[in-house]
């Protein structure tokens, strides 16, 4: 009997807590807004922007142009790719930027820095660049991709269309109108 009565003073203070009424208090202050984001996943998103030229003979040099209601951030890391070529299949092959090319004059290196507001394409030689041929001045398809900083070093930068399926960048055919795979590279 004093088992029985042992067990059942153990137990009564549970039967009893469940027996009452929880009380809610108010409640409180709204949270600050989520990111919106895609199917799930954060706000953050990369931005494609793609440019059609051909190098000036005087400083070759081209700017690349973000739009104006476009803001690039400190933490941005921005990347150009180069259509580089078609291969038979159609498939574009896009290349990221600087790109060194071995000529009979010597080395010849594509390569790029940025601003706020633009990315520079600009070639560099270790000959006098009057010698470069019209086939690498001319008819370029660049892309400049903005990425998140948050992302930089955990994704392979170099493979385009990884970037491209990691942030979902729509997939656009570059007009290839004037375009001709760049001989010799």
């Amino acid at each position: 009997m004093k088992r029985f009565l042992l067990y059942t003073l153990l137990v009564l203070p549970f039967i009893i807590q469940s027996c009452t009424e929880t009380v809610i208090g108010p409640q409180g202050p709204a949270g600050l807004d989520g990111r919106d984001g895609v199917d799930g996943r954060d706000g953050d998103e990369a931005f494609v922007f793609e440019y059609e030229f051909s190098f000036n003979r005087n400083d070759y040099r081209e700017f690349l142009e973000l739009p104006e209601d476009f803001t690039l951030l400190e933490s941005d890391v921005a990347l150009v790719y180069f259509l580089w070529e078609v291969d038979d299949n159609g498939r574009e092959i896009w290349r990221l930027l600087p790109q060194t090319v071995f000529t009979p004059e010597g080395t010849l290196q594509f390569n790029f820095d940025h601003t706020r507001v633009d990315a520079s394409v600009f070639l560099e030689a270790n000959f006098n660049l009057d010698l470069v041929g019209n086939n690498l001045l001319d008819d370029w398809i660049a892309r400049l991709v903005v990425i998140p900083g948050e992302f930089e070093g955990r994704i392979d930068y170099s493979d385009y269309d990884a970037i491209k399926e990691q942030f979902q960048l729509e997939d656009t055919k570059a007009d290839l109108t004037g375009f001709d795979n760049k001989p010799g590279l």
